[in-house]
């Protein structure tokens, strides 16, 4: 659109540092507003080996965002009077024999997040394989009671699309959804065949520690799926088009003509339902929240070697779709190209081009400075250098880091860069009074000058048998450890090192099994088997088994 280009020159300088800070390999943007594309920008590789550039009409994996497409599905057959979104999901799939210890399980339900479901370990390979495992993992909370975030609940909405109509989700939402909306690119199966025509998908070569930005990418694991949760293949173009027909309200957007869903449907499509507790309000699929002043209806995306965002701003009239092939958060970037693009639509003057905070940059640094003790023997010097911070292992000095594209996330946990000690990120804690009084880096405690805290009772002589690092095939998971710290067994996820879930204390329950962080979350873990020395071989979380490595 004429006027436009100094606009995206702006987004794309921005997409470029974003990509920079990004643990991925190349990326795709478009803006739309309720006719066409206003613009695009694209950078980096859809394939570092063979030098491929992404274009707009590079195909990416888009994840959790496939969840409103299924929605748009169930709301058709809702209307149709075929499902009934308030009924027990064992009276829709008669053979799914799902646990309901507090009462009916509804679609309702399972599209807002609040069965009290897994989320899912994604170590069942298939959608049938974690169903039958869902049968023996029951939720910990009565339905409707809270958010809780469940892709094993998303692939039970597609169980029950295809017990109504006898269908393969897939081909519903191929023929619902993507053919009326022209999305002639999009495929809503992840299958081998469309891997030829694919950005590849990257991920860090070391699933045993935290990331980092100086970590080599890799192609990540090759996944197939077809389930509801997240099985969509497109490309920028295409979700322009899916974006519009969220601007429109349920229309079918580009003068096609006709529905996808009546405005009575839409509606229920687009209602805030359910407080996620960060601030959003979670929906059919879909997320709202004011950003910057503006609602956005929006949904992220992640699979294998992919992510994905998708915000429309109904009351302004445009959307933002971000694709790339690895991971990365993106809210900056998209918050940007927004602005960038209202200004210029307004005929204001441009917002300087976006940029991330340096990854050293630490706000409150004088938070964490001082001496700590380590129950290892070792001493953790921390001091304020330049606007971030300095740590002193013993003879080992680094300089802290924190992912530049969430800042805000996990405040007082930090990457350590150094070879000998990147495997843990240093992470401080704070007392009642919110003064940083003790840090831990794996297994090690440290005790600050000022900590007042009561001495930790001693562990279980048996639990010493099940730390260690434990794998699995698991593309998404591969890595768990279990550390002995502060007199408590704790579950680290290194690779998602930062994430709110990726550490939790383990909580001895009944029968040698543990609920990982809080009690009331659905999720256990055990351990199983005896090697040399006495050690555990398997722990097995939620239904997944990892087993013991020769690693530490």
């Amino acid at each position: 659109m004429e006027g436009l280009a100094e606009a995206f020159e702006v987004v794309g300088a921005s997409a470029e540092h974003h990509l920079e800070a990004s643990h991925a390999a190349g990326l795709a943007l478009a803006v739309t507003d309720r006719e066409e594309i206003l613009g695009a920008v694209c950078r980096g590789m859809a394939d570092v080996a063979s030098g491929t550039p992404v274009r707009p009409e590079t195909r990416f994996e888009i994840g959790s965002i496939s969840k409103s497409f299924a929605a748009v599905v169930v709301l058709q057959e809702a209307e149709a009077g075929r499902l009934d979104l308030h009924a027990s999901v064992n009276a829709i799939v008669p053979w799914l024999g799902l646990p309901e210890p507090f009462g009916p399980i509804t679609l309702h339900h399972l599209m807002t997040h609040t069965a009290g479901l897994q989320i899912g370990t994604e170590d069942a390979p298939t959608g049938p394989g974690a169903l039958h495992r869902m049968r023996t993992l029951p939720p910990t909370t009565p339905p409707g009671e809270r958010f809780l975030y469940s892709n094993d609940g998303w692939k039970v909405v597609g169980a029950c699309l295809e017990e109504v109509t006898g269908r393969p989700t897939h081909e519903l939402l191929q023929e619902r959804v993507l053919e009326p909306l022209g999305m002639a690119a999009s495929t809503a199966a992840i299958t081998d065949a469309v891997r030829q025509d694919l950005a590849v998908g990257y991920a860090p070569m070391h699933p045993d520690r935290p990331v980092h930005l100086r970590h080599p990418l890799v192609p990540a694991n090759w996944v197939v799926s077809n389930t509801a949760d997240g099985s969509i293949v497109s490309n920028v173009i295409d979700m322009s088009a899916y974006a519009r027909f969220l601007l429109a309200g349920g229309d079918v957007p580009d003068g096609r003509g006709g529905r996808v869903l009546s405005e009575a449907m839409f509606a229920e499509l687009v209602e805030p339902r359910v407080d996620d507790g960060e601030g959003g309000m979670y929906g059919y699929g879909l997320w709202t929240e004011e950003v910057d002043g503006v609602r956005w209806v929006a949904h992220s995306g992640g699979m294998v070697g992919y992510s994905a965002f998708l915000v429309t701003s109904p009351d302004e009239g445009v959307a933002v779709v971000e694709l790339q092939n690895g991971d990365g958060i993106k809210h900056g970037l998209v918050r940007a190209a927004l602005a960038t693009i209202r200004a210029s639509l307004a005929g204001a003057e441009l917002p300087a081009v976006w940029a991330p905070p340096p990854a050293t940059s630490i706000p409150k640094a004088a938070d964490y400075v001082g001496t700590y003790h380590g129950d290892d023997g070792r001493e953790l010097v921390v001091r304020a250098e330049d606007d971030g911070l300095a740590a002193r292992f013993g003879p080992l000095a680094v300089r802290l880091e924190r992912d530049p594209l969430d800042p805000d996330d996990a405040p007082d946990r930090f990457l350590v860069p150094h070879e000998a000690l990147e495997r843990f990120e240093l992470a401080f804690g704070r007392d009642d009074a919110g003064a940083v009084v003790e840090a831990f880096h794996g297994s090690t405690w440290f005790r600050g000058e000022r900590y007042a805290g009561s001495e930790p009772d001693p562990a279980p002589e048996a639990w010493t048998r099940l730390t260690g690092l434990y794998r699995n095939d698991d593309p998404w998971s591969p890595v768990l450890r279990i550390l002995l710290r502060k007199g408590r067994l704790v579950l680290q996820w290194p690779s998602s090192a930062g994430d709110e879930d990726a550490e939790m204390e383990l909580v001895p329950l009944d029968e040698g099994w543990f609920a990982a962080g809080e009690i009331r979350d659905p999720r256990r873990i055990r351990f199983e088997g005896e090697g040399a020395g006495g050690l555990a071989v398997v722990a097995e979380f939620n239904g997944g088994s990892w087993f013991r490595s020769f690693e530490d």
